[in-house]
């Protein structure tokens, strides 16, 4: 017990060294605030076109001009309205929001998700709530990019605090992320918080490195994009291609595919566009935008730093003069606009500086300023290749049905268990794994010993394409046929009556023909009748 009240105590002390106080008008508040959120807004508007069109490989040719209007397209981005899920729990919990209210509020939105997001969710749906619906353990997606992308939020909350947007990175990143996963959200807010402080772009990155665990490899992956900076300041291109031969590893959610969502590599693209960017918003978009990949989502977290640096006062009004004829129009799934998100900002921030032990008055804020603590180390993922060899986890295929295994299955298409798709609930999405190569999931059935069973499973094609449903029982194929349904269900039905009241083992696979929406669809598949 002693042991534990000299850390503690050695853990107030050290804070309490390190620290300064810091004042901030509410005026300066507001603009940082504002730049921020139009931050984000414009640089996701501005890199939509190239969300992933460019994997693998830079983007070369011109990009798009850009216009005031394109910024309304901020709207329906995921990049914005998954942060107003967050803002809105910790309305309506408090600071100190839990694990499970977290989790909760996350299952209980209808908008469309992807990867981390999709199985956290998913998870917590299924009652595996956060840390464990972040885990991988429990979802496969842990390392992806998907906190890191709303994370902005918690260093907006968090103005020269952040120790205080860990706390809450911990609590909301959890849900879908893990590991390094969660570290860029950390890494994200932590330059946030310190973009209300700082204008030198080189020490908010580091105040956002110190909010992570040193020997992660997202740590080590952004230290090397300023090794390679400082070698050659005016060489982003480069610097790419030395993080792409070291750190494109195909260790990712998408294993032989150029696509790579994967949080420390986007990361990286960020901090190239702010360094290479030298402090020029239209130069970091650009610069974090042609590094590929998720090449909206970056440039979105790289400018809303800047622009949270900048205020909005100071941005060109050639990226912001569109935001007024928008600024009341609110974000999808949400009850915010740009006007009334500012101000519950602003209320939470106070609360936050409160709670740190600053003090509000009618002009601003005094506070004590934190140093950068990282949180603990998460262990690594040493079986991560092997996880990664089909795209569904065994405790998702759950969800569908216990009894089924994931033999194989590629990744085009999002395959997985959905919560909805074409008009049915809880359906199992497989896709081949190459044009010769299919989709298998397998089953030990008993089959029933009186009565007629029939083996019957309901299955659809993608509207756009079709597929070969085989069923192999016992291994003899059993059924054989192009299921072309374009989009509806159908029952396929295999006759069991001469294997009544044995076990059996049942194999489905989801052949390519013609290698074009190849999808097959599953609302069940299991023995029927007694």
């Amino acid at each position: 017990m002693g042991s534990i009240r000299t850390i503690v105590i050695s853990f107030i002390v050290m804070s309490c060294v390190v620290a300064d106080t810091a004042t901030l008008s509410k005026a300066r508040y507001l603009d940082k605030c504002k730049g921020a959120w139009a931050g984000q807004m414009i640089g996701v508007c501005y890199g939509a076109p190239y969300e992933f069109r460019s994997n693998g490989k830079p983007i070369t040719e011109p990009l798009r001009a850009w216009s005031p209007e394109m910024v309304a397209g901020a709207i329906d981005q995921d990049d914005c309205y998954v942060e107003m899920t967050f803002l809105k729990a910790i309305e309506d919990h408090g600071l100190n929001v839990s694990y499970e209210q977290a989790g909760k509020a996350f299952a209980n939105t209808g908008y469309p998700l992807w990867h981390a997001n999709h199985h956290g969710r998913e998870n917590c749906r299924h009652g595996i709530m956060p840390p464990m619906s972040g885990h991988p353990l429990y979802n496969r997606h842990a390392d992806d990019i998907d906190f890191q992308i709303e994370a902005d939020l918690f260093g907006i909350l968090c103005p020269g605090l952040p120790q205080e947007s860990n706390h809450l990175c911990d609590v909301f990143g959890r849900i879908m992320n893990y590991g390094d996963g969660l570290y860029g959200g950390m890494f994200v807010s932590g330059m946030y918080a310190a973009a209300y402080f700082e204008d030198d772009v080189r020490a908010v990155i580091d105040a956002g490195l110190a909010c992570i665990p040193k020997d992660s490899q997202y740590h080590k992956c952004i230290s090397d994009v300023i090794v390679f900076h400082d070698a050659a300041p005016d060489a982003w291109l480069a610097a790419w291609k030395q993080i792409e031969a070291k750190w494109q590893d195909d260790i990712d959610c998408a294993p032989g595919d150029d696509f790579n969502i994967d949080a420390k590599l986007n990361g990286a693209y960020i901090v190239m566009g702010l360094l290479y960017g030298d402090g020029d918003f239209a130069k970091t978009m650009e610069i974090a935008t042609r590094c590929g990949q998720d090449a909206d989502c970056n440039p979105s977290n790289a400018v809303g730093v800047l622009g949270c640096m900048k205020g909005f006062d100071a941005l060109d009004a050639t990226f912001t003069s569109g935001i007024a004829a928008m600024a009341d129009t609110k974000f999808s799934h949400t009850d915010y606009s740009f006007s009334s998100l500012i101000p519950v900002c602003q209320a939470v921030s106070e609360r936050i500086i409160i709670r740190s032990g600053g003090t509000v008055t009618d002009d601003g804020y005094t506070f004590t300023r934190q140093k950068p603590l990282p949180p603990m180390t998460f262990e690594q993922w040493p079986d991560q290749v092997e996880a990664m060899k089909t795209p569904i986890a065994q405790s998702e295929l759950a969800w569908w049905d216990p009894k089924w295994r994931v033999i194989a299955c590629g990744t085009d298409m999002a395959p997985g268990v959905r919560s909805e798709a074409l008009g049915r609930e809880n359906v199992l999405v497989l896709h081949p794994v190459s044009e010769s190569s299919p989709a298998v999931i397998s089953a030990r059935i008993d089959v029933p010993s009186t009565g007629k069973p029939e083996l019957i499973i309901e299955t659809a094609s993608d509207p756009k394409g079709d597929y070969v449903l085989k069923v192999f029982i016992d291994g003899a194929l059993s059924l054989e046929r192009k299921i072309d349904t374009q989009g509806e269900w159908q029952k396929e039905r295999i006759d069991l009556t001469p294997l009544a009241g044995r076990s059996i083992d049942v194999r489905i696979e989801n052949h390519a023909n013609g290698w074009s929406f190849e999808a097959g669809y599953f609302a069940s598949a299991g023995v029927e009748g007694n």
